[in-house]
């Protein structure tokens, strides 16, 4: 089923139901060829980047009970971490936005956006050097979303990225993003908004056993933490104080009795 399917994108529904019956067998191999790069296992196993809905499929099945939290939890959370925003960080003057946010959706993608300044921006170590080297703020923002104008040269662009872990791709407004994907080893999963993204951005570190980018670490932390309910999982063993301090206060909101 594995050579069949380096072959094939279609019919769809036999492509889905191969896809299934070999997904273990596809994880564990990922996880014990440690050998391969990125690109060799993408190469291996096509189909997870190129038919919708495969990333998704893996997961669901590997982590049934957290598959659809994203979806669960952020409509009821977003608000939440949008106040914990205003009063904590300028975040419109880092972001450089001066909008308005008149929607709901406009708000929920905004709170993506802002999600890498609510943490320290990740450290490593040098090779070779005392010292960590640190990650600056545009470092942690960009190593997450990478924003862009609309009529950006799509393959261009990623002719142009150096790095292999999946990132998400917004082009247009930060506010009202007209196309998102998920670039991984310069190639493009399209999401169709900022919020699928997110999910299948997270999800790829998974299926692919990626480790997150050491700029961007405690927000990633955070949303495998609180959002998908991992435990340790990828993330730090122990999280830096402000992820904690937004799971406690995101935790003490949701279980307030309700002032309506």
């Amino acid at each position: 089923m594995t050579t069949w399917l380096k072959f094939h994108t279609s019919p769809t529904q036999q492509v889905e139901e191969m896809m299934r019956k070999t997904c273990r067998a596809r994880a564990t191999l990922i996880r014990t060829e440690n050998e391969k790069t990125v690109a060799e296992i993408i190469k291996e196993y096509p189909r997870l980047i190129d038919v919708p809905g495969m990333i998704e499929q893996d997961f669901r099945i590997l982590f049934p009970t957290s598959s659809d939290s994203l979806f669960m939890k952020w409509p009821v959370t977003y608000e939440s971490i949008l106040t914990y925003a205003d009063k904590q960080i300028s975040w419109r003057e880092i972001l450089n936005f001066s909008g308005k946010l008149d929607t709901d959706e406009q708000k929920s993608n905004m709170t993506v956006h802002l999600l890498p300044l609510l943490f320290p921006p990740g450290m490593k170590r040098k090779d070779g050097k005392k010292g960590p080297k640190h990650a600056s703020t545009e470092d942690a923002c960009t190593s997450f979303i990478q924003v862009e104008k609309v009529g950006v040269n799509i393959p261009a662009f990623l002719e142009a990225v150096k790095k292999c872990q999946p990132f998400i791709l917004a082009v247009g407004q930060l506010e009202s993003p007209e196309q998102v994907f998920v670039v991984v080893e310069r190639q493009t999963v399209d999401c169709g908004s900022l919020l699928k993204g997110l999910d299948i951005c997270f999800k790829l570190f998974y299926i692919l056993d990626m480790t997150y980018p050491w700029e961007c670490i405690n927000l990633w932390d955070f949303v495998q933490k609180f959002i998908y309910g991992l435990g340790a999982g990828k993330g730090r063993h122990k999280s830096v104080p402000s992820v904690s301090l937004l799971i406690n206060f995101l935790t003490s909101a949701a279980t307030e009795p309700s002032k309506e």
